[in-house]
């Protein structure tokens, strides 16, 4: 692992910066992309956790696990990111399919705001606190739904039954990653 981590690092590294560079870029109109620089922000933050780990690695010592308040911050950006992106590549004519990842993009908006007011709670409660979990349960119910609801969004495509901007290897590519479950 030593090894493999200190091959991957200077890789990971220039694919952070060269991302970032984008980004920046982007928010300046300097280079148009398909992708917002507030969607970046989440793979930025993904590629950061994925360097905060092999810093570690490459030193040959097991990395510390993310407390679940900072994992829901990457997690939660990470599926809003998703339930945009999914939204914006639905064609207008779907309306029905539109209004629900519409309603995936609000629960996790306030799953946000929920997340950062758990994270002040913290300062005088344990991690782990009974809505702590709760939250943790109702966050991941949630993306499985939203899993499920993209899922069956793909057969329709496979299927010629939905009107979208995409194709499905860019469908498949984003939104048939496995789901990895927590237990708390």
């Amino acid at each position: 692992m030593i090894y493999f981590s200190q091959r991957a690092w200077p890789i990971a590294k220039g694919y952070f910066e060269f991302e970032g560079k984008l980004q920046s870029l982007r928010i300046d109109n300097q280079v148009n992309l398909n992708l917002s620089p507030t969607y970046l922000n989440g793979t930025l933050a993904e590629n950061q956790e994925y360097l905060r780990l092999l810093s570690q690695l490459v030193l040959g010592k097991e990395p510390a696990p993310l407390p679940l308040e900072d994992l829901m911050d990457l997690w939660l950006e990470d599926q809003l990111g998703h339930a945009v992106l999914f939204n914006n590549i639905i064609d207008p004519i779907e309306v029905f399919s539109s209004k629900q990842a519409e309603g995936y993009i609000s629960r996790f908006q306030v799953f946000i705001v929920q997340n950062h007011h758990l994270k002040g709670y913290l300062r005088f409660k344990q991690p782990g606190f009974a809505r702590q979990t709760e939250f943790a349960n109702e966050v991941g119910k949630t993306t499985l739904e939203m899993s499920q609801y993209v899922y069956s969004m793909v057969i329709k495509y496979k299927e010629n039954k939905l009107l979208n901007k995409t194709t499905l290897r860019f469908l498949e590519l984003i939104f048939q990653k496995p789901v990895i479950l927590l237990k708390s």
